[in-house]
């Protein structure tokens, strides 16, 4: 298979990538047949031989920069070319900086003077926008709620306190292979209850997070108080298409874990407050719990001996 491997600044900010997505998705759809990949000047190396590794045809780097400054002209130049000398028999083309690209140049000018010269853009387009860019902030966010399979599957928690205790209790009971990293580790963690009959693990790795840590993953838990550590694992794991729960910032992830209540073996009842009050959805939890717990397991009982 043919990869292409587009190389972005590295950044801390959350949501920083979403541009740079939608460039992976359009290319995802352009090329089918190809593996389209991403990763960061601080990666590179790794990713890039981690790559090479795997049954590939050839591999084209597109440094995504503007400037053809010291990370396009020496940085990235040096790494591709280390890598050829250990993996030869495997074509590599590298591509310019963006800002080298024909034509850049002329969509640069033909867009800053749509901004100068009102007259050439579309006043009815404006509006649409104007009316858009309204609509969207006002409107609620409406969370599709799903079960997951996780059996056997890698899920990575980033922090070693409560919080990340919580989460890992919610999970020890889907099969899935749990791993924990942070410099610090909760004690508690050693006493979890993991189920005998199930696929789940759960392994503890007492150091700094590290990018390494989502190969082969397919969901992250951010649990630490670090917000530039929790900002670097959310854009990692959005580069990589990871799917994201930030538990200091909800707005940031890709989904919430709502309140859960199990009765009975059948019956399983989740609260969600979109992520917007927790404290409200734990109050609900208890209520439901002290209200309906008799009904709900009478009602399983009645329905199976019918």
């Amino acid at each position: 298979m043919k990869v292409v491997l587009i190389i972005a600044h590295n950044c801390i900010r959350p949501g920083a990538y979403r541009g740079f997505e939608t460039v992976l998705d359009r290319l995802r759809k352009d090329m089918p047949d190809a593996r389209i990949a991403s990763t960061s000047l601080v990666d590179l190396d790794n990713d890039l031989r981690a790559i090479l590794r795997e049954d590939v045809e050839s591999v084209t780097l597109l440094p995504y920069l503007l400037l053809n400054g010291q990370h396009s002209k020496g940085d990235i130049p040096a790494i591709v070319a280390a890598a050829q000398k250990d993996f030869p028999q495997i074509p590599m083309t590298l591509l310019p900086p963006l800002g080298e690209w024909d034509g850049f140049a002329d969509m640069v000018v033909k867009e800053v003077g749509k901004v100068n010269n009102p007259e050439h853009s579309s006043p009815r387009h404006s509006e649409r926008s104007a009316e858009r860019g309204v609509e969207e902030s006002s409107r609620p966010s409406h969370l599709f709620a799903i079960e997951m399979n996780l059996e056997g599957k890698n899920v990575l928690v980033v922090g070693g306190g409560r919080i990340a205790l919580r989460k890992v209790k919610t999970l020890l009971p889907t099969g899935a292979r749990i791993t924990v990293v942070a410099p610090m580790i909760d004690p508690e963690f050693k006493t979890l209850d993991v189920p005998q009959n199930s696929l789940t693990t759960v392994t503890r790795e007492e150091r700094p997070y590290d990018v390494l840590d989502l190969r082969s993953v397919s969901m992250v838990f951010i649990c630490t108080d670090q917000p530039a550590v929790n900002a670097q694992v959310s854009n990692d794991a959005r580069a990589r298409r990871i799917l994201v729960n930030n538990a200091c910032d909800y707005l940031d992830g890709d989904f919430i874990v709502p309140a859960r209540m199990d009765f009975g073996k059948n019956i399983t009842v989740t609260v969600s407050t979109q992520g917007r009050a927790p404290s409200l959805a734990k109050k609900l939890k208890q209520k439901i719990q002290a209200d309906w717990k008799k009904d709900l397991e009478q009602i399983e009982k009645e329905s199976c001996e019918l």
